[in-house]
């Protein structure tokens, strides 16, 4: 008796043996390239440690100036003061120093920026640059802090508004017209029209309102205008946030991936910062997918113009202080050094 012969195995075509092959191969490396690339996203770009408490003493009106500092690193002999308060920072949450200074020196554009990174929120609020503050041992306008360098702005704010500053960006304001012009112009709503000119400042501003493309040396005018605004300053801040919101949003699209390489090339030679490479790839990477429209909140500091100064109204800017969310704790009113000369 015969027996039946074996069935043979169905095999697979050499073509479609081939081709599973290639896919297994292809999603093996793209899955090394992931891990890979997340290992050194953490590797070097990790979070950035900061100081978990902020002490703040109640008492001091004046901030040392950033050079007066003992040789040798050695600390002042001053005891500290027991009732100073300790506050406890939320974790995840940076803040930085926005300047924007010009060329005849100074600082036309003072804002603090707070990033929430847990939370993939981030404040914009501007700081006046007419407001007064006690540095030095003497009653001056923020702005004029400059002269000590971004350090001493950075001093300056820290000690108005009782919150740290873990960095400070200054920018010159060509950055602004030199960006404008890479990436073809921004669109954006000009509230008033402005007509001035300064030749000592070289500023020839003619802009009329409405949206409109706005290229560089017009998106400079809007701005720096300050007289075009009855409330001088004031109305200019607003129109600076708007303003900057406006470029982050038309110049962080796949449009612009041409222009990498010149950007990159303007922020090295127009601006300055005291944060390091790797702290900003990981603020970068934190920042991936923000909706600038529901995640970004702006403001002021409110208060009153008194000759010569912007004075600050004290429960206005205590209660933005604390709808920053930068301490875990509410803080009191007594850690602002708010001034009224």
């Amino acid at each position: 008796m015969s027996r039946s012969p074996k069935r043979a195995a169905k095999r697979k075509p050499p073509f479609l043996q081939r081709l599973a092959k290639g896919l297994y191969i292809t999603l093996f490396i793209l899955s090394l390239i992931v891990v890979a690339g997340y290992a050194a996203l953490n590797i070097f770009a990790p979070e950035p440690t900061v100081d978990r408490q902020v002490t703040i003493d109640p008492d001091r009106r004046e901030v040392p100036s950033v050079s007066s500092t003992a040789p040798d690193g050695a600390g002042s002999s001053a005891a500290p003061n027991p009732d100073a308060l300790v506050l406890n920072r939320r974790e995840g949450v940076y803040t930085c120093l926005l300047l924007g200074v010009a060329d005849q020196g100074g600082t036309d554009t003072i804002m603090l920026g707070v990033f929430d990174t847990k939370a993939q929120r981030a404040s914009l609020i501007s700081i006046p640059r007419d407001t007064v503050v006690y540095y030095g041992g003497k009653y001056q306008k923020v702005n004029a802090t400059y002269a000590g360098g971004e350090e001493a702005v950075a001093e300056a704010v820290r000690d108005l508004l009782g919150v740290p500053i873990d960095y400070w960006v200054s920018v010159n304001l060509k950055a602004f017209s030199t960006i404008v012009d890479q990436i073809g112009g921004v669109y954006f709503d000009v509230p008033v029209n402005m007509d001035y000119e300064d030749p000592y400042q070289d500023l020839y501003i003619h802009i009329p309102a409405g949206y409109q493309l706005l290229n560089g040396k017009k998106a400079v005018g809007v701005m720096r205008c300050r007289n075009c605004y009855a409330n001088a300053d004031i109305g200019r801040t607003a129109t600076q946030r708007a303003f900057l919101i406006a470029l982050a949003k038309q110049t962080i699209t796949p449009s612009n991936v041409g222009n990498v390489t010149a950007l990159i090339n303007t922020f090295s030679q127009y601006v300055r910062a005291d944060m390091p490479l790797n702290d900003m790839v990981y603020f970068g990477t934190q920042a991936v997918g923000m909706n600038f429209d529901t995640a970004l909140s702006t403001g002021s500091l409110e208060g009153e113009w008194i000759s010569p100064y912007w004075q600050l109204n004290d429960e206005s800017v205590l209660a933005l202080v604390n709808s920053l969310g930068i301490y875990q704790e509410e803080v009191p009113l007594k850690a602002l050094h708010i001034v009224h000369p």
